[in-house]
């Protein structure tokens, strides 16, 4: 909707702004009738407010010249008034004129305006949560009704000095803020200290605010990280779409991380057991043994194959088969330590990697997980568990992944060699 605003007075200029302020509508000013006439000739308009008693002329000679201007014969026409006499009120709207408003009664002015712009604020819904830092209360809370009727949660704050501090315990998909603030700190500064955060709330996305038109200063807000520029006084249109537009991008951009991590964690995880696979394994090992080397503490492996386990799937079937598989996931997994790793290789064998655990301790802790393995009852009595294990440590002189892997699965071989259902370990 477009507007014009015929006010001699600067003051209630600036007040009708404030009133107009977060309305879906562009609007001009000017201070006289026949200034208005010209604007209106050259630029038509859905909506004008006008003084009642303006230098050249009153509202009510100006509401008969305006109706006759091609193209401004639907406009709606709001005349502002000192008039205290009812019967005078009444009789203004037998010229032309749609609204009056008393200059005691300005807050009703909103009331007209949100009946004018209602069929243009069909706002969408964007649920979400905003931190607005704004230290005109005014404006603060005109702007909090838009955003709340967006169905967004809104914590205002009135200086970056607040608003930073609730924003380090508080998840937001966006930060509303204008650039001029008091205290110590102005929007800029608190746009540099987002984005100098180097957990996720850094890429939280910065939408700022200014009643300046220097080009300039929008350029270096955008330059320090704000994703957004907007003029105050807004338009409530306006700032609907570039908060609608930052929100949404937010939270579709939490969902495709959120997304990304499934699918790594599929692409990490054995499907049937839950443990991690051999993919995982060979990324996470070189780090493991690097921080052993380096920080100089005993790294050991825990190798584990299966015995007869070809027999059980071809006697019992190959579901009894994986219900042994899930089992022995099961008890590798109550029994490793937080910094443990427990992966299935594939088929019936497991490596278990074991950080801070010298070879004694690992072969303590292979002989628990073999009674363990050999405990468990399958749902078909006969089905006897069992598993050779194999242990190898950088105690033995290495720290090479490929090493260690073929000693502890040497010693595996030489496990199940025995009769299987035992560990080993081989001496170098």
């Amino acid at each position: 909707m477009k507007a014009l605003v015929v006010e001699p007075s600067r003051v209630y200029r600036l007040l009708l702004n404030e009133f107009l302020y977060g309305y879906s509508i562009s609007y001009e000013e000017v201070s006289t009738g026949d200034a208005a006439l010209t604007e209106l000739t050259n630029n038509k308009v859905d909506l004008v407010i006008v003084a009642m008693n303006l230098v050249d002329m009153t509202a009510l000679t100006l509401a008969k010249q305006i109706k006759v201007i091609s193209g401004m014969e639907n406009c709606k026409i709001v005349v502002i008034t000192g008039e205290q006499d009812q019967n005078k009120l009444a009789e203004m709207k037998i010229f032309e004129v749609n609204y009056v408003c008393q200059r005691n009664e300005l807050p009703k002015l909103k009331d007209i305006l949100t009946e004018l712009t209602k069929n243009s604020l069909a706002v969408v819904q964007v649920p979400g949560r905003i931190l607005y830092v704004e230290d005109h209360l005014t404006l603060a809370n005109m702007t909090k009704e838009i955003l709340q009727q967006m169905g967004l949660t809104v914590d205002h704050h009135k200086t970056a000095e607040d608003a930073l501090l609730q924003f380090e315990s508080t998840a937001y998909d966006l930060v509303l803020l204008d650039i001029v603030l008091p205290g110590k700190k102005d929007g800029i500064a608190m746009i540099e200290e987002i984005r100098a955060k180097t957990d996720g709330k850094a890429l939280t996305p910065i939408l700022a605010m200014s009643a300046t038109i220097k080009t300039s200063q929008k350029i270096h807000a955008l330059q320090v990280g704000a994703n957004d520029f907007i003029i105050k006084p807004v338009i409530q249109a306006e700032l609907i779409a570039r908060v609608k537009n930052l929100v949404v991008a937010r939270q579709l951009f939490i969902k495709m991380i959120s997304q990304q991590q499934k699918l790594e964690q599929l692409a990490m995880t054995d499907q049937l057991t839950g443990l991690y696979n051999r993919y995982f394994l060979n990324s996470f090992n070189k780090k493991a043994l690097s921080l052993a080397k380096r920080h100089k503490y005993p790294l050991s492996f825990i190798m584990i194959d299966l015995d007869k386990f070809k027999y059980i799937n071809d006697t019992f079937g190959h579901e009894q088969g994986d219900e042994v598989l899930v089992n022995i996931a099961a008890v590798l997994q109550k029994s490793c330590r937080l910094e443990d790793i427990a992966v299935r290789l594939g088929g019936d064998e497991f490596l278990v990697v074991l950080p801070h655990c010298s070879l004694v301790e690992a072969t303590k802790k292979a002989n628990l997980l073999c009674a363990k393995v050999h405990a468990i009852q399958a749902s078909k009595s006969t089905v006897v568990v069992a598993a050779s294990f194999g242990i190898s440590s950088t105690e033995q002189g290495s720290f090479n992944y490929k090493a260690l892997f073929d000693l502890a699965d040497q010693a595996a071989y030489q496990a199940k060699a025995q009769g299987g259902n035992t560990v080993h370990f081989l001496q170098i």
